[in-house]
């Protein structure tokens, strides 16, 4: 007997040796939710050119702030991952997502570095997440500035320093922005493998659509094992820099901090250190309408 696709079952490529295990599937006892991660988060915000943000959204979204948002998190000792970690740099806006049936605010995930492969396969494919590969070392903190970095084939592209013995340049919007978000917006776009005789250009396309992950809202299910800690975050001041690649820096991506390093700086709102525990619970997550 051949491969058979059992039903109410999530698989992922390759195919071949069965379903997901958890958390993708349930266990046999019905549950998903693994132990939370510890998560440190170092943000930066800054205002720039309406209109070469405006440019990026698909239809639907509208700006809501003028404002790219850049946080590097280190996610540790994850329960889905069986308490390994990894690093991510998440580039966002404030977006307004208004269609037939949803209307809500949110951060638009324009671009979210990973240095896993496990997780951007799953992000990209079961979440709709713009993830995409990078190397990022670990935080370094010395004397109350927080640096952190990512590079791609070696060249770096992205500095991000916090300095803690600052305070933001304008700390009530910063929180405004922030307090505003009711989810992390996405937009999953698959290409088509193409028909016999087609280019791969000419192909249709297998899925285009926003998506939606709430970040409010959430409740521990009953018998939730796990405490989520009372987030710590210290306002303060930071500075991020995009470095443009070439083709020959990062033959696949060079565009993506290309585009980001010609946003002007008009100025910083400010940042943000943070330590708080995610439960890392993606069920809620849904298509936009």
């Amino acid at each position: 007997m051949g491969l058979t696709f059992e039903k109410n079952k999530i698989y992922e490529m390759p195919v071949f040796f069965g379903p997901s295990p958890d958390p993708k599937n349930p266990r046999s006892d019905g549950t998903i939710l693994n132990k939370p991660a510890d998560v440190e988060a170092a943000t930066v915000m800054f205002e720039t050119d309406a209109s070469m943000l405006e440019a990026l959204l698909p239809d639907g979204f509208s700006l809501a702030e003028p404002v790219l948002s850049v946080a590097q998190c280190e996610f540790k000792h994850i329960g889905n991952f069986a308490g390994n970690s990894y690093t991510l740099i998440n580039i966002s806006v404030p977006a307004r997502f208004d269609g037939e049936r949803d209307h809500l605010r949110g951060d638009l995930v324009l671009a979210m570095y990973e240095n896993h492969a496990e997780p951007i396969i799953g992000g990209r494919e079961l979440l709709g997440y713009s993830k995409i590969y990078a190397d990022i070392p670990r935080l370094a903190e010395h004397d109350g500035i927080v640096r952190g970095q990512a590079s791609d084939w070696g060249f770096k592209f992205l500095d991000l320093r916090l300095d803690l013995n600052r305070q933001p340049e304008d700390g009530e919007y910063m929180s405004r922005i922030t307090g505003e978000s009711e989810a992390k917006f996405n937009y999953k776009y698959i290409q088509a493998c193409p028909e016999k005789g087609q280019k791969p250009w000419e192909a249709a396309v297998d899925a285009s659509y926003p998506v939606a992950n709430p970040t409010i809202g959430w409740e521990a299910p009953e018998g939730y094992p796990y405490t989520l800690a009372e987030p710590r975050r210290q306002p303060c001041a930071g500075t991020v820099e995009f470095h443009a690649p070439t083709g020959d820096d990062m033959p696949m991506s060079w565009w993506i901090p290309a585009y980001l390093a010609k946003l002007p700086i008009k100025r910083y709102v400010g940042a943000s250190h943070a330590f708080y525990t995610d439960p890392a619970d993606y069920t809620r997550i849904y298509r936009l309408r």
